[in-house]
C-alpha cells in the first residue's frame, strides 16, 4: 500500500494547478452569491451555488480520473510505475485514491462556504456537512466510471459517456422505480439536487452505501479491462 500512497500522492502534486483554479473557484463564486458581503444572500442563490458546486466537484473528479491513464500513457511515465513490482490494479487505485483526496478537499472548502452563505441568509446549516459527504460519494462513483470508459476510450469519450449515465436517466424521471437506486450514481446526484436547507432533508443512506459498492464495482471493472491493454502503443 506504500506504492499506492506514493502514486495517489504524486498524482495530486502532478494536478495541483487545476486544484488550485477549483478552489478559488470555488471561494470566488461563493464571494459574489454573497454580493461581496454587501448585501443580504437570499435562499435561492445559495441552493443554486450548492447544486452548481456540487455538480462541478463531481464532474472535475470524472475529468481527472477519466484523462489520468491517457496522460500517464501520453508521458510514458506509466511504464516506469509498472515495471517497479506495482499491479495495474493497485496503479488504478492509485489514481481513484487521488482523485477522492482532491474531491475530499473541494467538498470540505465547498461546506465550509456553504456554511458561510448559509449564517449571511439566515438559514439552517445542519444538513450542509452531509451535502459534502454526498459530494465525496459522487465523486467516487463519477471517478469510477470515468476511469473505467477511459481503459478503452479516449478520455474525452469517457467523460461523455459517465455524463450521459449520469444524467440521462434522470430525464425519464425513474424515481419511483424499482430500478432507480441501481443507477449509478443518479440517486445520490438527485439527494444533492433535493437540498434546499429545509429541517425535513435527510441524506439517503442507502444511496451513499449502494454508490460506494457501486464504485468498487467499477474500479473492479477497469482493472478487467485494462490487464488486457497494451500501455506500450504511444498515444497523441
Amino acid at each position: 500500500m506504500m506504492a499506492v500512497g506514493s502514486i495517489a500522492r504524486n498524482f495530486v502534486r502532478e494536478n495541483r494547478w487545476p486544484v488550485l483554479i477549483l478552489l478559488v473557484w470555488i471561494v470566488f463564486t461563493a464571494v459574489v452569491t454573497a454580493g461581496f458581503g454587501r448585501e443580504r444572500v437570499v435562499l435561492d442563490d445559495v441552493v443554486f451555488f450548492v447544486q452548481q458546486q456540487a455538480v462541478y466537484i463531481c464532474v472535475f473528479s470524472a475529468f481527472l480520473a477519466a484523462s489520468a491513464i491517457h496522460n500517464e500513457r501520453k508521458s510514458r511515465r506509466i511504464l516506469l510505475v509498472l515495471s517497479k513490482a506495482v499491479s495495474r490494479g493497485e496503479y488504478l487505485l492509485a489514481m481513484l485514491i487521488g482523485t477522492l483526496t482532491m474531491a475530499a478537499v473541494y467538498a470540505v472548502l465547498f461546506a465550509a462556504c456553504c456554511t458561510w452563505l448559509a449564517h449571511r441568509a439566515a438559514l439552517p446549516t445542519g444538513g450542509v456537512w452531509f451535502v459534502a459527504v454526498l459530494v465525496i460519494v459522487g465523486s467516487a462513483i463519477a471517478a469510477a466510471v470515468g476511469m473505467f470508459f477511459s481503459t478503452f476510450l479516449n478520455p474525452y469519450l469517457a467523460i461523455a459517456l459517465t455524463v450521459t449515465i449520469f444524467a440521462a436517466p434522470g430525464l425519464a424521471h425513474p424515481e419511483h422505480q424499482p430500478w432507480f437506486r441501481l443507477i449509478p450514481g443518479l440517486p445520490v446526484l438527485l439527494d444533492i439536487l433535493h437540498f434546499r436547507f429545509r429541517a425535513e432533508w435527510t441524506m439517503d443512506w442507502g444511496a451513499v452505501v449502494i454508490a460506494v459498492l457501486e464504485a468498487a464495482l467499477f474500479w473492479g471493472l477497469a482493472v478487467v479491462v485494462f490487464a488486457y491493454r497494451d500501455i506500450a502503443v504511444p498515444v497523441e
